[in-house]
């Protein structure tokens, strides 16, 4: 029986692996570049990209291998205790070793299971994307340009600045823009997208996260609130959503517009005490 060399598999891992790194190289040549323009960290991780996951075994593996490959970008999957394949789908990624997996024991919803993630951040820049399928890898790097340019602290991808390859139902895009007028006109700040999931965020801002009243999905809106009374620059930029392939959201829309509003409704209070104290 011919035997095979162990010197000759561990060099076509290797060459298998820088090959796959090339690839990530060529498609994400932009992005790269970008880092290269911060010399200041030079081997310390730049982008920390957070993904939380519940019951999404049927994309989160290919998003998971479609993620650029860099030695100053880390990826922290967070499975928020689902009961489907999910986190054994994650361990059959092609980059399983350059993943931070964390488990929770219970479900603590989207914005709990963001928090989970964003402490154990590294990253200069912190990114928030879906896990569903929707995102697109390839507009990282118009994601983070604002905050690497010193353009904004808080970046937000618009499907409305940008498209989208689905019908969207009327009933969330009527709640949308009726919480673009009342952030409008309440905290003088003009999200179009106050509910994309995909946001990049100057390590800067990271006091945003401590203290956090909103753990479901109403947590994109708090950040949006509380990063307008504490004065942090946001940027919306365009971005393509892709439709949805498989499964369906998760959101339920009568409790997060309750969620949302009653989020309005504490900061509108906390915003008013803090113009008063200034005034005494």
């Amino acid at each position: 029986m011919k035997t095979i060399s162990s010197d000759i598999v561990i060099d076509s891992i290797f060459k298998k692996k820088a090959q796959d790194n090339l690839e990530s190289y060529y498609q994400f040549k932009e992005l790269f570049e970008e880092v290269k323009i911060d010399n200041t960290y030079e081997e310390q991780v730049l982008i920390s990209i957070i993904i939380p996951v519940y019951n999404e075994e049927k994309t989160i593996k290919f998003i998971l291998e479609k993620l650029p490959k860099n030695n100053k970008i880390e990826v922290i999957v967070i499975d928020d205790n689902s009961n489907d394949n999910s986190l054994k789908e994650i361990k059959k990624a092609k980059f399983k070793s350059q993943l931070k997996i964390i488990k929770h024991s219970r479900n603590r919803g989207y914005g709990g299971a963001l928090l989970s993630g964003i402490k154990k951040t590294k990253g200069k820049i912190i990114v928030t994307m879906d896990s569903d399928g929707q995102h697109r890898p390839e507009d990282l790097s118009n994601l983070i340009s604002p905050i690497l340019n010193q353009e904004a602290d808080i970046v937000i991808g618009s499907r409305y600045k940008g498209s989208y390859d689905y019908k969207l139902p009327i009933s969330t895009r009527l709640g949308e823009a009726c919480l673009e007028k009342l952030i409008q006109i309440f905290f003088n700040r003009k999200i179009s997208n106050n509910q994309s999931g995909f946001r990049a965020f100057n390590r800067k801002t990271l006091d945003l996260f401590e203290n956090i009243k909103y753990l479901g999905y109403a947590f994109a809106t708090e950040i949006i609130l509380k990063a307008s009374l504490n004065g942090f620059r946001i940027k919306e930029i365009p971005i393509k959503i892709l439709k949805r392939e498989y499964g369906v959201s998760k959101i339920i829309l009568s409790k997060l517009f309750l969620s949302i509003i009653s989020c309005l409704f504490i900061y509108f209070l906390k915003k008013i005490k803090k113009i008063f104290s200034k005034t005494v």
